[in-house]
């Protein structure tokens, strides 16, 4: 039994930390899953671009990770010190970066040495789904596997003095170009270089080449930061049947939800008496549905049924009652060939006051004065992008690197 037990801790790993991450984005503005869609947006969000997260920020993440664990490994550093000696390094790795000359994007910029998650542990999975990582365990079950790999390495080594390697399954892809030198006390900077970019370049279309990432790098040209949503990509009439039909379904779900989440602010708002905010709602769900309405041939087209096939496809477990939810609220919207005015229907305003008691219980807003009082005045209200910012930095972090050698061959 107490196997089992310990079994299923270590199989719940990625789950655990990604309560960590959903609970550091309860501290942030407009992030909170008040309605339960996040199953779906995040869903979508793994779709497009598979082995991301939203802690992520810069691609070459991806190589400081297992740079410093194959550091380790060649020094033997046990798993009784690996975790402090890995989080000493991070701490290190932080202040290189802040002191290189483009430091946006380092991960502990502000809280330094308090930092909760470092970028070992926010980017592990992602190592793992593009083949870097060859490991097949959480971070801590890697950790306690090096004292025994080390020993296993030295048996095969006195075996086979000719190829001491020979028969080692390796921790980390063979093929990772090789750490700068300096790494990671100086000369440390987000800067891909021609050959770490082709390798992820390669490592995203050999593991996840149907994501809207693998075409970004291998086909598309950097993308401006300001552009809001992957459906607006410059060069999206040109993407692929397969991808637009995602990103049309993902953006009928994005722009139709937001009323769902503007509405439920524009309610709180008014049972706390501020009237500031129930007329910013209001004249924000003015304009939310002159968006839909503009697009209300896409809304009569749309093919739910189809859009559920994508959303609550295999390994993505949506709840029974989140479906429901998102079908009754689509039902009222789009209702008699025509889009709602959410704030003035009744029915609207109930299903989204069920919905929010039904998943908070005793901290509802609309039942728990306290629970009120505590609301920041903006609730889950940004629209559903999908990850799409980490996912354009990762893609234009490659595709920058990738054009260095293509203007090296052209000034040739």
């Amino acid at each position: 039994m107490a196997e089992s037990f310990l079994s299923w801790l270590d199989f719940s790993e990625a789950e655990r930390r990604k309560m960590i991450e959903i609970v550091t984005l309860f501290n942030e503005r407009d992030t909170r899953d008040e309605l339960g869609l996040a199953i779906i947006r995040d869903g979508f969000a793994d779709l497009f671009f598979p082995g991301t997260t939203t802690l992520q920020t810069r691609a070459r993440y991806f190589f400081f990770v297992p740079w410093l664990y194959r550091q380790f490994e060649t020094m033997d550093i046990p798993s009784s010190k690996i975790y402090s000696r890995l989080k000493q390094t991070e701490i290190s790795l932080i202040v290189a970066l802040l002191e290189s000359e483009a430091s946006n994007g380092v991960i502990g910029q502000r809280s330094g040495a308090s930092l909760q998650r470092f970028p070992s542990s926010i980017y592990w999975i992602g190592l793992q789904r593009w083949g870097i990582c060859r490991f097949h365990g959480t971070q801590d079950q890697y950790h306690r596997s090096l004292d025994y790999w080390y020993g296993h390495q030295r048996l095969i080594g006195e075996a086979d003095e000719k190829d001491p390697y020979e028969g080692l399954s390796p921790n980390w892809d063979p093929e990772l170009p090789s750490k700068p030198a300096g790494f990671p006390d100086s000369q440390v900077s987000f800067q891909l270089t021609v050959k770490e970019a082709t390798y992820l370049k390669d490592r995203l279309i050999l593991s996840c080449n149907k994501s809207l990432l693998a075409y970004m790098v291998g086909f598309c040209e950097p993308v401006n930061t300001t552009v809001r949503f992957p459906w607006f990509h410059p060069e999206y009439e040109s993407f692929p049947n397969r991808l637009q039909d995602w990103l049309s379904h993902a953006r009928n779900f994005s722009e139709a939800m937001q009323g769902a989440a503007l509405l439920y602010n524009l309610m709180l708002a008014e049972k706390a008496k501020n009237e500031r905010l129930v007329n910013l709602y209001e004249e924000n769900l003015k304009d939310w549905g002159q968006v839909l309405r503009a697009r209300r041939p896409a809304w009569i087209a749309w093919d739910r049924a189809l859009f559920w096939s994508l959303a609550a496809r295999p390994g993505v477990n949506v709840p029974f009652l989140s479906r429901c939810f998102v079908n009754d609220w689509l039902d009222l919207l789009l209702s008699s060939g025509r889009i709602a005015r959410p704030e003035k229907e009744k029915a609207m305003r109930r299903l989204i006051e069920n919905r929010e008691r039904r998943i908070k219980g005793g901290r509802s807003r609309f039942g728990n004065p306290r629970h009120l009082e505590m609301w920041s005045g903006a609730s889950f209200a940004g629209q559903m992008e999908f990850r799409w910012g980490v996912g354009l930095q990762i893609a234009n972090d490659i595709l920058t690197g990738l054009n260095k050698g293509e203007n090296a061959n052209v000034g040739s």
